[in-house]
């Protein structure tokens, strides 16, 4: 590639580079310069150094830690569940496309309206599960989902209704591009149902895999509508996680300092996690060329 034209791709590409740089750039530099300010009182717009982070720091260990059971115990099942469904709509059977679409149905709803949803699911009074459950004789008491207890598996469970339907049409669109041949061939030389599906149906999902769990994990580490909707960060922070931290501390709080300086915590956890996925990602793509 000549000089000139390595130029003319640069040139083209910096209309672009600074709209990206004004996009994302000016907000995280926003945050950050607000992260180690002080709002309100005798330090409003001054620079107060850690003084944000020493005021959260009692509440980082517990948000931090129910947002990484609330994330993680989201992303990993949904992607398992939506797997399943996709390699079991791979195959022809009568109702396809039924199925497809109703797997496809909950991704469709705002997340606010599938809050809404499946808090009438879990009311006490006559939540759907309460009812059913009485019904055939299995309690006698109704049981509340949405207490400290509970809270946040029932939290959890509504985002992995919300997120399978992801998961699946990422893993479907990818299984109808591997070749048949492949099985095919596997099977002529005796391998099983397992050994086919480790290795050849995983090996050509690793990029997808890949893709797919780090967007699923930054969409629901920083989902707010569905906790904000069942339990409002409740009861007792039973299901208070990072992005309900950050609305509280702005909009409950009236503290931007706080809020920023839970934002930068979160980009840095996110950032670390997005590193130790394509860490494990690679490894695992050595040992299939192994």
């Amino acid at each position: 590639m000549t000089a000139s034209k390595r130029k003319r791709i640069v040139l083209s590409l910096l209309p672009l580079a600074i709209i990206l740089c004004f996009v994302y750039g000016y907000p995280l530099a926003s945050v950050c310069i607000s992260a180690f300010r002080g709002f309100g009182g005798s330090s409003d717009g001054q620079f107060v150094g850690l003084e944000n982070f020493m005021t959260i720091s009692e509440d980082i260990p517990q948000t931090v830690t129910t947002t990484l059971i609330w994330t993680f115990g989201s992303v990993l099942p949904a992607m398992v569940f939506g797997l399943v469904i996709a390699m079991i709509c791979n195959r022809s059977f009568k109702g396809k496309k039924v199925v497809v679409a109703i797997n496809l149905l909950p991704y469709a709803i705002p997340l606010i309206i599938v809050a809404s949803c499946w808090r009438f699911v879990y009311n006490s009074d006559f939540g759907l599960i309460n009812v059913f459950l009485e019904k055939i004789g299995l309690i006698d008491e109704p049981i509340s989902f949405l207490s400290f207890d509970t809270a946040l598996i029932a939290v959890i469970v509504a985002r992995i209704w919300r997120a399978i339907p992801f998961a699946f049409m990422n893993y479907y669109s990818a299984l109808t591009t591997i070749p048949q041949e492949q099985y095919e061939q596997a099977s002529i030389d005796g391998a099983g149902p397992f050994q086919r599906f480790r290795y050849i149906t995983l090996p050509n999902l690793r990029a997808t895999t890949s893709s797919t769990i780090i967007v699923l994990t930054v969409w629901t580490f920083l989902v707010f509508d569905i906790i904000f909707g069942m339990t409002g960060g409740g009861p007792i922070d039973a299901t208070m996680t990072i992005s309900m931290r950050i609305y509280r501390e702005m909009f409950s709080m009236k503290n931007t300092g706080t809020a920023s300086a839970w934002s930068l915590i979160a980009i840095f956890i996110l950032t670390l996690i997005t590193i130790l996925y394509w860490k494990l990602m690679n490894s695992k793509e050595d040992d299939y060329v192994e």
